[in-house]
């Protein structure tokens, strides 16, 4: 079975019982923190779910650890449910698409900022804040840093980007004079 269909299933599945319970906030928060540990070490977390030597006990272990505390009971009974009907190796796709589909009922925006270098709580708040104004939303932000910046931001929001860089300013004009 196709894995995009599978991962929708079971997330849909997940999203309502969170919604029924009231805690999908605590399912969003345990599946976020899941697929961050996921994508650091995400050949390993593929080839221990994936191996069938490995016990159903084990794997929820490891599950946990990568949630980390505190987990919610209705995530820990989805991983045992998972784990019962062996589509634990599913369960960086599903958390994606759970928090696909919590963003989506809490019109919550993901916004990646990439600055030149660290900035301080106020900026980010009148990113936030700029955010929020003009997509009508809860921005979600998550900041990097990348030195070739040079200097100020890019800012990614769905599948729009707003380059405020020197970096992209520079690009620009070498394209406009055809260098």
């Amino acid at each position: 079975m196709d894995n995009g269909k599978i991962s929708v299933r079971y997330a849909r599945a997940l999203f309502n019982q969170a919604v029924q319970e009231q805690c999908a906030a605590e399912v969003y928060a345990c599946l976020t923190r899941l697929t961050l540990s996921y994508s650091q070490a995400i050949a390993q977390f593929n080839e221990v779910l994936s191996n069938p030597m490995i016990s159903d006990e084990e794997k929820l272990n490891l599950l946990h650890t990568a949630i980390g505390e505190p987990i919610h009971p209705c995530v820990v009974r989805f991983l045992e449910f998972l784990t019962a009907k062996q589509r634990e190796n599913k369960v960086f796709l599903i958390a994606l698409k759970y928090q696909e589909m919590y963003r989506k009922a809490n019109n919550i925006l993901r916004a990646d900022v990439t600055t030149a270098m660290a900035v301080d709580d106020t900026t980010l708040e009148q990113i936030r804040t700029f955010v929020e104004q003009y997509f009508h939303c809860t921005a979600e932000m998550h900041v990097k840093v990348d030195p070739s910046l040079i200097g100020g931001f890019m800012l990614d929001i769905e599948d729009e980007r707003m380059d405020a860089s020197v970096t992209g300013q520079l690009n620009k004009l070498k394209k406009e004079l055809n260098i």
